[in-house]
């Protein structure tokens, strides 16, 4: 679950890191339909300035992973300037990051409130339902958000409806999905990794080690990409080619359970 928060935030906020972006969620939404005036005066606002200046705040801060203090200036924003579609956004990824799913989903809930084609407020919710296990619904977030062709992250939604039918057992329409994750340019690192799993329960090592190597070469630095494939060498006998990848993990991450695990396999202390 923390690898799928991480991906799915990363679409949003440019959270599993829910992969890797740049914050789209501080990006406008889309403007809401013009309500007819009313003659009633609206309440005037302190500082909608001040607001803007208070959410910039927020996200430095968010981004820092100081949710709490990002929190407190998001909140005051809202006080300071309600009804604002982003704002509400952000306060529900502070929560999505911070593990507090029902108060993510009421923020993203109201967001899309706000304003309905709001795409990465959809995407958070379908994330936040995918985190609660209330797959049908993620579905449901994530199918429409791929309907939006100006979206910037389709490749990660991809990756959170690929995860989602994993969770129902449908490895047919997860891996179709998990597919187009991996598209180039830019491909979803954690795409690599779950295709090659779903092949290697199906006892496709071959294919395994292809993708594995393909993510190689598209995240040289990436160690868990050469435990994976230190991994499935040893499962297919070719111990000398698994030798180089699993002492890498070894030195690069000396203490972790990969290298223990890494160790053992090598059969060295």
């Amino acid at each position: 679950m923390k690898r799928l928060i991480a991906a799915a935030i990363c679409i949003s906020i440019a959270l599993s890191g829910l992969l890797t972006c740049s914050i789209a969620s501080a990006e406008q939404p889309p403007a809401a339909p013009k309500k007819k005036k009313s003659k009633k005066q609206p309440t005037p606002t302190t500082d909608p300035l001040y607001s803007l200046t208070l959410m910039r705040q927020g996200v430095v801060f968010m981004q820092q992973g100081r949710y709490d203090t990002a929190l407190e200036r998001f909140h005051e924003a809202d006080r300071v300037a309600p009804g604002n579609a982003t704002n509400a956004n952000m306060i529900g990824l502070c929560y999505l990051r911070k593990g507090e799913f029902d108060k993510a989903f009421a923020n993203f809930d109201a967001a899309l409130r706000l304003v309905p084609l709001f795409t990465d407020a959809r995407n958070n919710r379908g994330t936040t339902y995918l985190a609660m296990g209330q797959y049908h619904l993620a579905e449901v977030d994530f199918v429409a958000v791929l309907g939006d062709s100006t979206y910037p992250h389709a490749k990660q939604v991809h990756y959170n409806l690929g995860l989602t039918y994993l969770q129902r057992g449908q490895l047919g329409t997860a891996e179709e999905s998990f597919r187009y994750s991996i598209i180039p340019p830019h491909p979803v690192f954690d795409g690599y990794l779950q295709l090659s799993s779903l092949a290697q329960q199906q006892g496709e090592l071959e294919r395994a080690i292809v993708l594995l190597e393909e993510a190689k070469l598209n995240f040289p630095e990436a160690i868990e990409v050469s435990f994976e494939l230190g991994k499935v060498l040893v499962l297919m006998g070719r111990d000398d080619e698994a030798r180089p990848y699993l002492e890498q993990v070894i030195a690069d991450e000396p203490s972790s359970e990969s290298a223990a695990y890494a160790r053992t396999l090598l059969g060295v202390s």
